[in-house]
C-alpha cells in the first residue's frame, strides 16, 4: 500500500512539475466581422497574449491584467490596449472553459458593458498568432 502511494505521489508530482515547465506566453490574433446592427459590414482586428502557467484546463478559469493578459484591438481605425478598457484594472479578462478560450471580455465604450464576443451578429475568428509583435492590431 505504501509503495503504491509513493508511486502515485511521484506521478502526480511529475505531472504538476511537467505542467509548470511547459508554461509559456500564448498569443492569438482575432478578427470580428459584424453581421448585424449599426456596425454591419465592419471588421475589427486584434491580438491578445497571456501566460498559461496558472491554467489547469479544468472548469471555468479567468485571466486578467494582473495575471499578465495584454490586449490590442483596432476599433474604427484606432488601436486600444488593455489599459483603455472601461473597467481597467479589473478588466479586461480572458475566460476559459475546460482549457478552451471561451471569450475575451474587453470593452472600451463608456456606455453599458456588453459581451460582444461571438454575440449574435458578431462573428469572431480566433487563430494562434504567427508573429508575437501584435501583428493583427494595426490601422
Amino acid at each position: 500500500m505504501l509503495k503504491q502511494f509513493l508511486i502515485g505521489s511521484v506521478l502526480i508530482g511529475s505531472t504538476i512539475f511537467s505542467g509548470e515547465a511547459k508554461a509559456s506566453t500564448m498569443t492569438y490574433d482575432f478578427t470580428v466581422n459584424v453581421r448585424a446592427g449599426s456596425l454591419t459590414g465592419k471588421s475589427f482586428n486584434g491580438t491578445f497574449s497571456y501566460d498559461d502557467s496558472s491554467l489547469t484546463g479544468s472548469g471555468v478559469e479567468e485571466l486578467g491584467v494582473n495575471q499578465g493578459l495584454t490586449v490590442c484591438m483596432n476599433f474604427l481605425g484606432r488601436n486600444y490596449n488593455e489599459t483603455e478598457d472601461s473597467s481597467y484594472p479589473m478588466l479586461p479578462k480572458l475566460v476559459f472553459e475546460n482549457g478552451l478560450i471561451k471569450q475575451l471580455d474587453f470593452w472600451i465604450e463608456p456606455n453599458k458593458r456588453i459581451n460582444w464576443w461571438n454575440q449574435s451578429g458578431w462573428e469572431v475568428t480566433l487563430s494562434p498568432s504567427q508573429n508575437s509583435a501584435s501583428s493583427n492590431c494595426r490601422n
